[in-house]
């Protein structure tokens, strides 16, 4: 059956798709830090909050690992809706293939612009490295690597300009960690949706979002050319910085993979340090990039970082390391960067700009003393209902 492609030129011409210039990056081949050796797959549970929820950063950690998001009501809310989300079944496969066009390119196009439309800011696509597919799941299932081809890599910011949060955040008090999971909750509805509509067109496809997560999401984001590794050991976007949190679709719809990034970030991050002299516990590496897992990156100690994130007194985790970036602009919205001349010149001023304010203001921002919303409140204790000013408890 023919398809009618009547006024649908945008899947098949090179017109920009998706809010943020991703047309205009410079595309590579490689990724622009090294690969030097084989890289393993890896089980969850030996993540760093896996090793927290295990045992192995102490008892002390290990108790209050169960608490860190759900100990602030606003993270607690939007675990609720989040938990809803995991638990939809995913749909069957439909046992005949729709009757659309087969080209990858097409259909690529196609589900970029779905992504969009579901609410996801910026979208890469990605042959599915077997390296990046977990081994099992957290009920100790094994994963198979070989089941799916490509991935479709979502990413949301975090960063809600309307009421400047990220702004009045020290970065790592009680709103930081709900930062993230507004982001994981739009990504895990994106994802389930987009999965099962491929579903229905007769393709096997998977979401992996927060708590179901089949994949290591930094890979893939680097992977599908949305990022490069940074100091923090994260992967920043050129137009968002770290201020995001990503999402994927695994299926075997015929896709067109990206291309990896340069914006000159590893020559940025080798000479600035202010995510490792701003990081409370000194976590981030002043040094150079050493081997991870066949990468040479930046490794961070995620022994302290990971036991900040759950024993930290003066709010839910830590995230002053992204928020304190000179490539998380406090203007990053799409209408920002409409005057971008595509040039890495370009970012990298924006960049430079962005911290000589954060270095004049002492990487303290006014809004902190003035524009705060939320109440800093927790509950007094793992089993108790009642909510009170942290400061008051005898929790840590």
């Amino acid at each position: 059956m023919a398809y009618d492609i009547k006024y649908r030129d945008i899947l098949y011409n090179d017109k920009q798709i998706g809010p943020y210039p991703t047309d205009k990056l410079k595309r590579v081949d490689k990724p622009t830090n090294k690969i030097v050796g084989e890289i393993e797959r890896r089980d969850p549970r030996v993540s760093p909050f896996g090793l927290a929820f295990r045992g192995d950063y102490g008892e002390k950690v290990k108790a209050l690992a169960p608490l860190m998001t759900i100990t602030e009501p606003i993270g607690a809310s939007l675990v609720s809706i989040q938990r809803l989300i995991n638990s939809v079944k995913p749909n069957e496969v439909a046992s005949e293939k729709a009757p659309i066009p087969d080209d990858p390119r097409v259909l690529s196009r196609h589900v970029k612009s779905l992504a969009h439309f579901l609410g996801a800011e910026i979208v890469g696509i990605c042959e599915l490295p077997k390296s990046a597919v977990y081994t099992h799941d957290y009920n100790d299932e094994p994963i198979d690597a070989d089941k799916y081809k490509y991935a479709i890599v979502l990413i949301n910011r975090k960063n809600n300009t309307t009421t400047n949060t990220i702004q009045c955040s020290s970065g790592y008090d009680w709103i930081f960690d709900p930062f993230s999971f507004q982001c994981y909750q739009r990504l895990a509805c994106q994802t389930e949706v987009l999965a099962n509509y491929l579903r229905r067109l007769g393709h096997e496809a998977a979401a992996s979002n927060m708590w179901n997560y089949l994949t290591l999401m930094p890979q893939l984001v680097l992977d599908a050319g949305l990022g490069e590794v940074s100091r923090m050991g994260i992967i920043l976007n050129p137009f968002l910085g770290g201020s995001f949190k990503s999402a994927a679709v695994l299926t075997n719809l015929p896709l067109v993979p990206d291309k990896y990034i340069d914006f000159g970030l590893q020559a940025y991050c080798e000479k600035c340090f202010i995510c490792a002299e701003q990081c409370p516990v000194g976590a981030i590496t002043k040094g150079g990039q050493t081997e991870y897992n066949g990468y040479m990156t930046w490794e961070m100690d995620k022994q302290k970082c990971t036991t900040f994130d759950m024993v930290n007194t003066k709010g839910c985790v830590c995230g002053r390391c992204t928020k304190l970036c000179p490539w998380t602009l406090d203007r990053n919205e799409p209408r920002d960067f409409e005057d971008w001349d595509g040039t890495t010149e370009d970012l990298h001023r924006r960049a430079d700009e962005q911290a000589e304010k954060r270095r004049d203001a002492g990487f303290h921002s006014p809004l902190e003393e003035t524009d705060k919303w939320w109440f800093d409140l927790e509950r007094e204790s793992a089993d108790s209902r009642k909510l009170v000013i942290p400061s008051t408890t005898e929790m840590l």
